[in-house]
């Protein structure tokens, strides 16, 4: 017997009661559900559903359904590095790889107009911070009436790294000793270090909008 979609939203509102927040991991969890149902039903069809979506919930004796939870969400949460990682590499191909040479002249090129370099690096990181929260406003500012995807929320992972990244590229930009200056002393690192930052974010960016436009092709009636 096949499930309706009722008995699939049910399925859905008690794994959400029982705190499975991120519905993409849900919806994981709710097939693995409805195929044990489905068998069930016809075997036989008069079983109380309600009731049988408890007895399977109950069926995983000791931490068994913590570690399907926990095999759901990684099953994500590798698609999305999959997904990242893929992306990232691109950069290093052509057209992308004309465009970041084309950054990188078209930034050497202004930082001859400027009388000190740590005044133009200084905006250079202005530039990436700024992206940074865009990012992390754009990801993290949801009200409670908006749905919640872990592929969306790992997102926030992407932010914790490039601000990292960030941070030692503008402390390193104005540390000025002789160990410095061996290990990244001329204009041309820094510029090299800003425009992989750069194409990092865009990644990370590009990653976050094609998982919404694929989540909202799934999911049509959610609120992003």
């Amino acid at each position: 017997m096949e499930i309706s979609k009722e008995q699939l939203l049910q399925i859905d509102q008690y794994l959400l009661k029982c705190g499975v927040k991120f519905l993409d991991v849900r919806s994981e969890i709710v097939d693995h559900f409805a195929s044990i149902l489905e068998k069930k039903l016809n075997n036989n069809p008069g079983l109380d559903f309600n009731k049988e979506i408890q007895n399977i919930h109950s069926d995983f004796k000791d931490n068994g359904f913590k570690n399907l939870l926990k095999e759901k969400t990684k099953s994500v949460q590798k698609r999305f590095y999959k997904q990242s990682v893929a992306q990232l590499i691109t950069f290093f191909k052509l057209p992308k790889i004309l465009i970041m040479v084309a950054l990188f002249c078209a930034l050497y090129w202004s930082m001859s107009f400027m009388e000190e370099t740590a005044s133009f690096f200084s905006v250079l990181s202005g530039v990436l911070i700024f992206l940074g929260f865009r990012l992390l406003f754009n990801v993290n500012m949801r009200n409670s009436k908006k749905d919640t995807f872990l592929v969306l929320n790992m997102t926030l992972y992407f932010f914790n790294i490039f601000y990292v990244c960030v941070m030692i590229f503008n402390v390193a930009s104005g540390v000025k000793n002789e160990i410095y200056f061996l290990i990244f002393s001329t204009s041309f690192i820094k510029l090299v270090v800003f425009v992989f930052l750069l194409l990092f974010y865009w990644s990370g960016e590009y990653v976050y909008r094609q998982n919404k436009k694929e989540i909202q092709k799934q999911y049509p009636n959610c609120v992003l």
